[in-house]
């Protein structure tokens, strides 16, 4: 399994890989496709969730009526009874907006996996940043009735702005899952001199505990990366290392918990007694309103 989320580069290659199949199947219509699901991701430049149902090799395509829908090799029509918005790629390309397209993934993912898709729609990378949270949140609301909005709402609480990968979204929720509060993400910290600001994957700013998940690519990195946690521990900060493999299953997440719960210990000196939850659990509304009220 990969332990990277894409960059730029790959999710541009990807595209163009994509948009040559998608034009193969356009000229085999008379009335052109919608594309939907993985098909409009990639036609978009998003990173596709890691959990899904769907055959990612062939287009997906998205009608209101099943009539519309017809057999066509290599294409999967999808119909929906609530309408959908559509943009225009590549000048050639419609597809079904990225709120919509995550609405309908709504019944196909994850709870985990949907709060990932949600906060790759929203990179603090500005080149892949696509919609913000007030966005999807107003666009959830428009929507009406449709199956899976209740789980939308759920995913929506546990999303975040300004992530830099699905492997950090899935770092952050298992802290969440056992009890400790959801950390900020991307904390910025003043590192001194001309080198203004270096950003933190996350951190627990009130405890001075950083959470940090090293992927792949840092290897390459491991020099800078050892200077700046270097600054970091002179400046009185504890970094927690994670990696592909303390996400693993779920008895790694729950080392991965009592790890961070143990430096929480230390630095408050007060017990931190770890309590698990399903993500299902965690994000509903009820507790959620009881713990902001009792965090704040």
């Amino acid at each position: 399994m990969n332990d990277e989320s894409l960059t730029l580069k790959n999710l541009t290659t990807i595209k163009q890989q994509r948009m040559q199949v998608c034009e193969e199947a356009t000229k085999r219509t008379k009335g052109g496709l919608v594309f939907d699901l993985c098909t409009s991701l990639e036609l978009q430049s998003v990173e596709l969730p890691r959990e899904d149902a769907l055959n990612k090799a062939i287009c997906h395509a998205a009608v209101l009526d099943a009539d519309e829908r017809h057999a066509l090799t290599g294409v999967r029509f999808h119909c929906y009874a609530r309408p959908f918005s559509t943009v225009l790629v590549g000048y050639r390309f419609r597809c079904v907006a990225l709120a919509d397209v995550w609405m309908h993934y709504a019944s196909i993912l994850s709870l985990e996996e949907l709060v990932v898709l949600a906060d790759a729609l929203m990179r603090r990378d500005g080149r892949l940043n696509r919609l913000s949270l007030d966005h999807l949140i107003r666009e959830l609301e428009a929507a009406g009735r449709f199956r899976g909005k209740r789980r939308c709402r759920q995913a929506l609480r546990l999303a975040r702005e300004g992530t830099d990968s699905s492997w950090e979204t899935r770092t952050r929720l298992v802290p969440m899952q056992y009890g400790l509060p959801c950390p900020e993400v991307n904390y910025p910290v003043k590192v001194g001199g001309d080198k203004g600001y270096r950003y933190l994957d996350m951190a627990y700013p009130q405890w001075r505990i950083a959470i940090e998940y090293d992927g792949e690519h840092h290897r390459y990195f491991w020099k800078e990366d050892n200077r700046r946690r270097e600054i970091l521990e002179q400046q009185g900060w504890t970094i927690i290392t994670v990696f592909h493999e303390d996400l693993r299953d779920e008895e790694s997440r729950a080392r991965l918990a009592q790890r961070v719960a143990a430096r929480v210990e230390q630095v408050t000196g007060r017990p931190m007694p770890l309590r698990y939850r399903s993500l299902e659990q965690l994000a509903d509304g009820r507790l959620w309103r009881y713990e902001a009220k009792n965090q704040s």
